[in-house]
Protein backbone atom coordinates (compact mmCIF):
# COMPACT_ATOMS: atom_id res chain seq x y z
CA UNK A 1 0.00 0.00 0.00
CA UNK A 2 1.21 3.48 -0.77
CA UNK A 3 1.98 6.06 1.64
CA UNK A 4 -1.10 8.64 -0.15
CA UNK A 5 -3.12 5.61 0.17
CA UNK A 6 -2.42 5.15 4.00
CA UNK A 7 -2.96 8.98 4.47
CA UNK A 8 -6.43 8.77 2.85
CA UNK A 9 -7.54 6.15 4.98
CA UNK A 10 -6.33 7.53 8.39
CA UNK A 11 -8.15 10.97 7.40
CA UNK A 12 -11.32 9.16 6.62
CA UNK A 13 -11.18 7.76 10.12
CA UNK A 14 -10.25 10.37 12.40
CA UNK A 15 -12.51 12.61 14.06
CA UNK A 16 -13.31 15.93 13.43
CA UNK A 17 -11.35 17.95 16.13
CA UNK A 18 -8.25 15.84 14.65
CA UNK A 19 -8.76 16.24 11.18
CA UNK A 20 -8.28 19.78 10.72
CA UNK A 21 -5.01 18.62 9.00
CA UNK A 22 -4.29 16.13 7.33
CA UNK A 23 -1.98 13.55 8.97
CA UNK A 24 1.76 12.79 7.84
CA UNK A 25 2.04 9.00 7.25
CA UNK A 26 5.60 6.85 7.45
CA UNK A 27 6.03 3.97 5.68
CA UNK A 28 8.91 1.57 7.33
CA UNK A 29 8.71 -2.32 6.62
CA UNK A 30 8.21 -3.13 9.96
CA UNK A 31 5.65 0.16 11.19
CA UNK A 32 3.54 2.42 9.94
CA UNK A 33 3.87 5.73 11.87
CA UNK A 34 1.26 8.78 11.71
CA UNK A 35 1.58 11.91 13.19
CA UNK A 36 -1.03 14.08 13.63
CA UNK A 37 -1.19 18.17 13.71
CA UNK A 38 -3.05 19.70 17.12
CA UNK A 39 -3.74 23.04 17.62
CA UNK A 40 -4.05 24.83 20.84
CA UNK A 41 -7.65 25.57 21.57
CA UNK A 42 -8.46 29.62 21.05
CA UNK A 43 -10.04 29.99 24.43
CA UNK A 44 -7.74 30.60 27.79
CA UNK A 45 -4.06 30.99 28.03
CA UNK A 46 -1.39 29.70 25.25
CA UNK A 47 -0.65 26.04 26.48
CA UNK A 48 2.53 24.70 26.23
CA UNK A 49 3.04 22.49 22.63
CA UNK A 50 4.50 19.16 24.70
CA UNK A 51 1.83 19.43 27.69
CA UNK A 52 -1.51 19.93 24.98
CA UNK A 53 0.57 16.97 22.96
CA UNK A 54 0.28 15.04 26.26
CA UNK A 55 -3.57 16.45 26.98
CA UNK A 56 -4.55 15.56 23.10
CA UNK A 57 -2.93 11.85 23.59
CA UNK A 58 -5.13 10.84 26.64
CA UNK A 59 -8.24 12.73 25.44
CA UNK A 60 -7.72 10.71 21.72
CA UNK A 61 -6.61 7.32 22.93
CA UNK A 62 -9.99 5.38 22.18
CA UNK A 63 -10.31 6.75 18.62
CA UNK A 64 -6.65 5.92 17.50
CA UNK A 65 -6.63 2.67 19.35
CA UNK A 66 -9.75 1.68 16.97
CA UNK A 67 -8.54 3.40 13.89
CA UNK A 68 -4.89 1.70 14.49
CA UNK A 69 -7.08 -1.65 15.16
CA UNK A 70 -8.70 -1.44 11.64
CA UNK A 71 -5.35 -0.20 9.84
CA UNK A 72 -3.77 -3.03 11.04
CA UNK A 73 -5.92 -5.47 9.66
CA UNK A 74 -6.08 -3.53 6.14
CA UNK A 75 -2.10 -2.73 6.39
CA UNK A 76 -0.93 -5.87 7.80
CA UNK A 77 1.75 -3.83 9.96
CA UNK A 78 1.33 -2.38 13.55
CA UNK A 79 0.94 1.53 13.58
CA UNK A 80 2.54 3.85 15.65
CA UNK A 81 1.36 7.24 16.32
CA UNK A 82 2.33 10.69 17.19
CA UNK A 83 1.53 14.14 17.44
CA UNK A 84 3.15 17.46 16.17
CA UNK A 85 1.97 21.24 18.00
CA UNK A 86 4.86 23.85 16.00
CA UNK A 87 7.97 22.56 16.30
CA UNK A 88 7.50 20.18 19.08
CA UNK A 89 6.79 16.52 18.03
CA UNK A 90 6.09 13.27 20.20
CA UNK A 91 6.07 10.05 19.22
CA UNK A 92 4.20 6.97 20.85
CA UNK A 93 4.01 3.82 20.74
CA UNK A 94 6.85 2.78 18.14
CA UNK A 95 8.64 -0.06 18.04
CA UNK A 96 12.58 -0.15 19.15
CA UNK A 97 14.21 -2.87 17.19
CA UNK A 98 17.59 -4.24 18.24
CA UNK A 99 20.21 -3.18 15.93
CA UNK A 100 23.72 -5.81 16.01
CA UNK A 101 26.53 -3.39 15.68
CA UNK A 102 30.15 -3.70 15.88
CA UNK A 103 32.22 -0.84 17.51
CA UNK A 104 35.51 -0.79 18.53
CA UNK A 105 37.01 0.66 21.75
CA UNK A 106 36.84 4.18 21.47
CA UNK A 107 33.26 3.94 20.47
CA UNK A 108 32.39 1.83 23.31
CA UNK A 109 34.23 3.86 25.38
CA UNK A 110 32.02 7.09 24.58
CA UNK A 111 28.93 4.73 25.22
CA UNK A 112 30.48 4.04 28.24
CA UNK A 113 31.00 7.46 29.20
CA UNK A 114 27.65 8.61 28.52
CA UNK A 115 26.16 5.56 31.05
CA UNK A 116 28.52 6.97 34.09
CA UNK A 117 27.89 10.22 33.57
CA UNK A 118 24.18 9.00 33.55
CA UNK A 119 22.96 10.53 30.28
CA UNK A 120 21.64 7.17 29.83
CA UNK A 121 21.07 4.19 31.46
CA UNK A 122 22.83 1.68 29.38
CA UNK A 123 24.91 0.94 26.41
CA UNK A 124 22.03 1.27 24.22
CA UNK A 125 20.38 3.86 25.59
CA UNK A 126 23.50 5.71 24.96
CA UNK A 127 24.02 4.93 21.47
CA UNK A 128 19.84 5.64 21.10
CA UNK A 129 21.06 9.42 22.71
CA UNK A 130 23.97 9.84 20.08
CA UNK A 131 22.22 8.97 17.39
CA UNK A 132 19.15 11.41 18.27
CA UNK A 133 22.24 14.59 19.27
CA UNK A 134 23.91 13.96 15.78
CA UNK A 135 20.17 13.81 13.98
CA UNK A 136 19.35 17.28 16.12
CA UNK A 137 22.37 18.54 14.65
CA UNK A 138 22.56 17.53 11.52
CA UNK A 139 18.91 17.82 10.52
CA UNK A 140 18.88 20.15 7.65
CA UNK A 141 21.19 17.86 5.94
CA UNK A 142 19.40 14.40 6.61
CA UNK A 143 16.48 16.66 5.07
CA UNK A 144 18.61 17.12 2.23
CA UNK A 145 19.85 13.28 2.14
CA UNK A 146 16.55 11.87 2.60
CA UNK A 147 14.70 14.27 -0.52
CA UNK A 148 18.52 13.21 -2.30
CA UNK A 149 17.34 9.64 -1.70
CA UNK A 150 13.35 9.74 -2.79
CA UNK A 151 14.29 11.40 -5.96
CA UNK A 152 16.07 8.17 -6.27
CA UNK A 153 13.65 5.74 -5.64
CA UNK A 154 11.04 8.23 -8.22
CA UNK A 155 13.81 7.65 -10.79
CA UNK A 156 14.17 4.01 -9.90
CA UNK A 157 10.12 3.48 -10.22
CA UNK A 158 10.43 4.58 -13.90
CA UNK A 159 12.97 2.07 -15.15
CA UNK A 160 10.65 -0.54 -17.31
CA UNK A 161 11.98 -3.69 -17.41
CA UNK A 162 11.57 -5.64 -20.86
CA UNK A 163 11.64 -9.35 -21.41
CA UNK A 164 14.77 -9.83 -23.88
CA UNK A 165 15.80 -12.46 -26.16
CA UNK A 166 19.38 -13.09 -26.12
CA UNK A 167 22.20 -11.03 -24.74
CA UNK A 168 21.66 -7.02 -24.61
CA UNK A 169 23.46 -5.33 -27.52
CA UNK A 170 26.80 -4.22 -27.41
CA UNK A 171 28.79 -1.34 -29.11
CA UNK A 172 26.18 0.90 -30.09
CA UNK A 173 24.11 -2.30 -32.07
CA UNK A 174 20.56 -1.79 -31.83
CA UNK A 175 18.13 -3.86 -30.92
Amino acid sequence: MREEEVVALVARRLPPDLAAHPPVVRLYPDEVVVVLQVDPADEGEPEEPLALIARRREETRPSRMRIARELERVIGLPVAWGMRSGAAEALFTTRTTPVMTRLGRAEREVLDTLVAAGVADTRSGALAYAVRAFAAEHAEWLAEVRQAIAEVERVRARLRHRSRKGPPPTNGESE
